[in-house]
């Protein structure tokens, strides 16, 4: 402990990386609770089932996806397309870098996972799967506050609230979130070997993947589409589109007072 108060005392960027983590559990548990309460949706009617496969199969697939709309983002940052991503690269003091894996490896996918997945999508799922899907993850995008951030964390979204739909387990998208989030920071070690083979490997596991899974989507997306009239349950009820409403417009203003 007094070493970590003296690591504190001289280094400004671990304070401010504490207190970031200190107010991402903090607000996790608020909105968590807010959620769960709004929702009527219990945590531990969550299935925690470990699943190694499924969640592999997650992360590669997040992966490469991330991967080609990094890409492309490339490619458009030539046209003027700001980045405004976070660097969450580990390239700090050890006190710094500590607090910034326990926020994006830890708190994050755990927090993420449990509102998004856990309560915006079992909620919506009971009107109609497919369209729980899209919102929750257009929610997800948007959330990220900045349009280099959105786009790919709306795929990302599909991806996680597909495979949670068809595991029924929270920790395999927990562990798949913590898992991209953890490669998000090797990034910057990319000139090592050992980290160019996983990720190359991941990328072209998760090409093979999601060419595997096609049949399967596709034919999700044909039964979900003959449940008729979900949308009538759905949006006859004032609150739902009020909410559904007031959250999406809420988070693109604050996206794009983020970009200014």
């Amino acid at each position: 402990m007094p070493l970590i108060m003296y690591s504190l005392y001289y280094d400004y960027s671990a304070i401010n990386a504490c207190i970031e983590m200190l107010i991402s559990f903090i607000s996790g548990i608020i909105i968590l609770w807010f959620m769960s309460s709004s929702f009527k949706q219990n945590i531990k009617d969550l299935k925690f089932t470990f699943k190694p496969k499924e969640t592999i199969d997650t992360v590669s697939m997040m992966y490469f996806l991330n991967y080609a709309i990094g890409i492309i983002g490339a490619l458009l940052s030539k046209f003027g397309l700001p980045n405004t991503s976070p660097d969450f690269s580990l390239n700090g003091s050890l006190m710094y870098n500590t607090f910034t894996f326990i926020s994006v490896v830890v708190l994050a996918p755990i927090f993420e996972e449990l509102i998004f997945r856990g309560m915006i999508l079992q909620t919506l799922s009971k009107y109609n799967k497919m369209f729980a899907i899209i919102v929750t993850s257009l929610l997800f995008g948007l959330l990220h506050l900045n349009i280099t951030q959105a786009i790919p964390a709306f795929f990302m979204g599909l991806v996680l609230c597909y495979m949670y739909v068809q595991t029924d387990s929270i920790l395999v998208t927990i562990l798949a979130h913590a898992g991209n989030n953890f490669l998000a920071l090797m990034s910057a070690y990319s000139n090592h070997i050992l980290i160019t083979v996983l990720v190359l490997a991941l990328v072209i596991y998760g090409l093979i993947t999601i060419i595997l899974k096609s049949k399967e989507v596709n034919a999700f997306i044909k039964e979900e589409k003959t449940n008729e009239n979900w949308y009538v349950r759905f949006f006859k009820q004032i609150p739902n589109l009020l909410y559904l409403i007031f959250t999406i417009l809420w988070i693109i203003i604050s996206l794009f007072m983020n970009m200014f």
